[in-house]
């Protein structure tokens, strides 16, 4: 290997490794509230009944907010450079995070605490609209053409593995102190530790260069000067967008709020499964999953994103129902009304069946990354790429926690559909998202980022390259 080589091998481990750590301390600060979202509803709104549902709606409105922030940084990003835009998201995200362990209670400042939660939950919606698509445009403008899946699968593997570390902090902390001191304070820690982890991240991307391709743009002077404009009037741009939100991001996110949130708060509360249990069981799956959103992406280089990404479609289609009957069967059996106990065996059952749930989300996430950056045009590519992310995986997808438990509480079915029937959701999400893929979306994987026919309204699926060359 040449000093050439080494030098471009020491760049492309640098890039991914800072943008992986500040998208995975993103992640890691979005997951806190919806997981303490039982100490926030405790702590921030009355204490006369449950504002549980009341404390998911907040939580849920960064994911609404998303779609907007989306045009705000991929505005910056298209503009003015991709480093610079993540660089704002993260110094966002930090100081929103390290608010909300700041807020006071409700016994103190009455509705202002909610209203504080929501204001900081807003500002984290904007700026991981702003993390997410930056972090993965700038790795796959450094990365070759064949390899642009397995190197942007780092940044599709910071989500179980920002979770992972969520769980980790929140598990240490809570076994650290009584359950009166957690819900009294000690909930606040996981939050303003964040703070910590974000000055880190701020310090290993300030220095980063900027992208390749962006660069090669910028000197040509070819970067949009109105990308939110030219995203909504280049010719086929609007429907390539609704081709992303409904072939996969909103499916994908769905499949993932499943997974993850959804299955945490059946086993906590249909289930009735202790707390530690239920942690323990997310944390196992979540350690053990985490390699396959990369190894999917990579899968994707050699075979093609659709391919690998109607495979987890289909496989969530199928496992979603599966999973969370097998939960109640498993976990709960006899309907027990109240928290209980289970064997390890039925542990280990639980944990085999949330594994494979979570396979199937991680085929869906891991190729989507790359997928959604190769259908749009490198000058309008973070702002294109940006809202059908943050409108597929934000405002339709990032509610499925939401709408699942709403729709649990607001219809009447019989005792034993009613712990299913949000599952409606989801379902119906992949299965739009399987008919718009089949019918309706070409191949990308060989498709070249800087190729300016994308522009000009020509279809950019068979434009390629001889990854040899790159």
């Amino acid at each position: 290997m040449d000093t050439k080589q080494a030098k471009q091998k020491n760049n492309i481990l640098t890039v991914i490794i800072a943008s992986s750590a500040g998208t995975l301390i993103e992640w890691y600060d979005m997951f806190l509230a919806i997981i303490l979202a039982s100490s926030l509803a405790v702590n921030l709104f009355p204490t006369e009944g449950s504002h549980f549902l009341e404390t998911l709606a907040v939580v849920a409105s960064s994911f609404m907010f998303r779609p907007i922030g989306s045009l705000i940084f991929g505005n910056i990003g298209d503009r003015i450079g991709r480093k610079y835009s993540f660089l704002i998201s993260l110094i966002l995200m930090g100081a929103s995070t390290f608010l909300i362990g700041c807020i006071p209670g409700f016994s103190s400042i009455g509705w202002a605490a909610p209203i504080l939660l929501l204001i900081c939950r807003l500002m984290q919606g904007l700026a991981i609209s702003g993390e997410y698509a930056g972090a993965v445009i700038y790795v796959a403008e450094h990365a070759p053409t064949n390899k642009r899946g397995f190197y942007t699968g780092f940044i599709q593997a910071t989500v179980p593995m920002g979770l992972l570390i969520c769980l980790s902090v929140i598990f240490l902390t809570r076994n650290s102190m009584s359950e009166e001191d957690f819900t009294r304070y000690g909930w606040r820690i996981p939050f303003l530790l964040s703070s910590v982890l974000v000055i880190l991240s701020y310090i290993i991307r300030k220095k980063l260069h900027e992208s390749p391709v962006f660069e090669e743009l910028k000197k040509a002077g070819k970067t949009s000067k109105s990308p939110v404009k030219e995203a909504f009037t280049t010719k086929g741009n609007v429907k390539t967008m609704l081709k992303a939100i409904f072939g996969g991001n909103a499916a994908q996110s769905s499949v993932m709020q499943t997974s993850l949130f959804v299955t945490l708060f059946f086993m906590q509360r249909a289930v009735k499964l202790e707390e530690t249990t239920v942690l323990m069981i997310t944390g196992v799956v979540t350690l053990f999953s985490a390699y396959f959103y990369q190894y999917f992406g990579a899968l994707s280089d050699r075979i093609g994103r659709k391919k690998v990404l109607i495979g987890g479609l289909i496989s969530s289609l199928i496992l979603i129902p599966l999973s969370f009957y097998l939960f109640m069967e498993i976990g709960n059996p006899d309907r027990l009304t109240t928290v209980h106990k289970i064997s390890n065996i039925a542990v280990l059952q639980m944990m085999g069946v949330s594994f494979l749930l979570s396979l199937a989300g991680a085929a869906t996430y891991g190729p989507l990354g790359a997928f959604m950056l190769e259908i749009f045009p490198t000058k309008i590519r973070y702002t294109s790429m940006g809202f059908a992310q943050n409108m597929g995986n934000g405002f339709i997808g990032g509610a499925t926690t939401f709408i699942t438990e709403f729709i649990k509480t607001s219809f009447i079915v019989s005792a034993v559909l009613a712990p299913f029937i949000g599952l409606v959701y989801p379902i119906f999400l992949v299965g739009l998202a399987l008919i718009v893929n089949i019918l309706f979306i070409p191949e990308t994987y060989q498709t070249d980022l800087t190729d300016d026919h994308k522009d000009n309204g020509d279809d950019p699926h068979h434009r390629t390259i001889d990854s040899d060359t790159v």
